[in-house]
């Protein structure tokens, strides 16, 4: 990635060894090398961004710059309300709020709708609006959240099938299995 050598791992969030660096247990997280920790996709992104082709990632036009960021900030509500009703759905029966889960379940869907309008104008574009988005759906198609997302947004669906294999996709999906 954008010329860094990184080593890239599935943790144990909830893990001791785990927590004792990082005490959120908040993933993605990045340790450096000199032992510092960084936690949010958005401080990663751009310490990844610095090291490579940092225009590709923060476009230099202010408001080329807003929008990609403005879709970012989307993206990562959609991520938040999908993994709120993911904790609500594994949550025991007894204890579970099928109010709360339908509240979180309908943020998610109407943020993809959101990003459905937009998402005609993606192609082309490498910038963290739209890799927030690759990184939101992959998410609510690892877990399995909610209805499938690609139902009624053929121009998200479409997007995503004709960047699935590019290199600034392929590079940073996760391992398989």
């Amino acid at each position: 990635l954008a010329g860094l050598d990184l080593d890239v791992a599935e943790v144990d969030y909830k893990a001791p060894d785990y927590l004792a660096i990082n005490p959120l247990g908040k993933v993605p997280a990045l340790q450096r090398d000199d032992g510092s920790l960084m936690i949010d996709s958005s401080v990663i992104a751009q310490i990844v961004a610095a090291a490579g082709d940092e225009a590709k990632v923060y476009p230099a036009d202010r408001e080329a710059r807003w929008q990609a960021q403005g879709l970012e900030a989307l993206a990562d509500g959609v991520i938040d309300a999908a993994i709120l009703a993911w904790l609500e759905i594994k949550r025991p029966d007894g204890e579970r709020s099928s109010a709360w889960e339908q509240k979180q379940l309908g943020k998610m869907q109407a943020g993809l709708d959101a990003i459905e309008r937009q998402a005609a104008g993606f192609t082309g574009r490498t910038d963290i609006g739209v890799l927030a988005v690759l990184a939101c759906v992959g998410w609510i198609d690892l877990r399995g959240v909610g209805e499938d997302w690609r139902t009624n947004r053929p121009n998200l669906t479409a997007w995503v099938d004709s960047v699935s294999n590019e290199p600034f996709v392929t590079r940073t999906a996760p391992p398989a299995g």
